[in-house]
């Protein structure tokens, strides 16, 4: 049987309603968009988002007066991104570029008071050795004292054991176009804790009225869970001192379980 495609690597269900599930999932990234926004005007821009995904985050900094650029490393969500283009302001579409590109091997002809990844984008980075490498890749390209803001979850470790029976994850958003309910369901979970690997199989169901199905996806989500003081590592053997750790974009305390949103300063 043919392997399913990786998250967000193909047009359909995931991609066409991503923007919907992101309200409906709002907790991770609840008050992201306004605490981007205070951490590029501390730095004074220009920004660079990697994982920009549908440019969620991204065209909210061009329209509060930043350059900006939101790279991606799927075609599909740029495509989305692009097609919100013809809605914004002349002054704001000058602002904002995207570009197809991998964020542990990128290069880009300029530097930047402030680049980021929200949405726990930097887990999909599945070895340490590739972690190293974005953090190489951000530290060339952030000016001196520049800012570079990361979110992951927490691991909590019951969760994430061989076996772990998690919670079900399902939600039901209308789709865009079509106005259809799209159901979003976790149908498999596997954690490899050797390698700090979590693999899902996601499948998006597109229904009718009547409850008929049609359309049905199954794409593959694979995440690496960091530890805060792996994490701490990192950003030393990278070049970073530590700023600031909070457990959520409202600013609060470390908390186990939660979110871990790291601010770090070039050295």
């Amino acid at each position: 049987m043919a392997r399913s495609p990786s998250f967000y690597q193909s047009s359909g269900l995931n991609v066409e309603t991503y923007d919907a599930r992101t309200v409906v999932e709002a907790a991770p990234v609840e008050g992201d968009v306004e605490f981007f926004l205070r951490r590029a005007r501390e730095t004074d821009g220009p920004v660079l988002e990697l994982g920009c995904g549908t440019g969620r985050i991204a065209w909210e900094l061009a329209r509060a007066g930043f350059q900006t650029i939101g790279q991606d490393a799927s075609p599909a969500m740029l495509d989305l991104a692009e097609a919100k283009r013809e809605d914004m302001a002349e002054e704001d579409r000058k602002r904002l570029r995207f570009a197809l590109g991998d964020m542990a091997d990128f290069q880009i002809e300029q530097t930047f008071g402030l680049i980021f990844s929200s949405y726990r984008t930097f887990q999909v980075l599945a070895t340490p050795e590739d972690q190293r490498r974005c953090l190489q890749c951000v530290h060339r390209h952030l000016r001196p004292g520049g800012r570079f803001i990361v979110n992951l979850f927490d691991p909590r470790l019951d969760w994430c054991v061989p076996g772990a029976r998690l919670m079900p994850q399902v939600s039901t958003v209308p789709h865009p176009v079509t106005g259809h309910g799209v159901r979003a369901e976790v149908i498999e979970h596997v954690n490899d804790p050797l390698r700090q690997v979590l693999t899902e199989t996601w499948r998006f169901t597109e229904l009718d009225d009547s409850g008929k199905v049609l359309r049905q996806e199954d794409e593959v989500l694979t995440l690496r869970w960091a530890y805060r003081w792996e994490m701490r590592y990192l950003f030393q053997l990278s070049g970073f001192e530590v700023e600031a750790e909070y457990s959520d974009f409202h600013e609060s305390p470390p908390a186990y379980g939660k979110e871990q949103v790291w601010v770090v300063r070039r050295r």
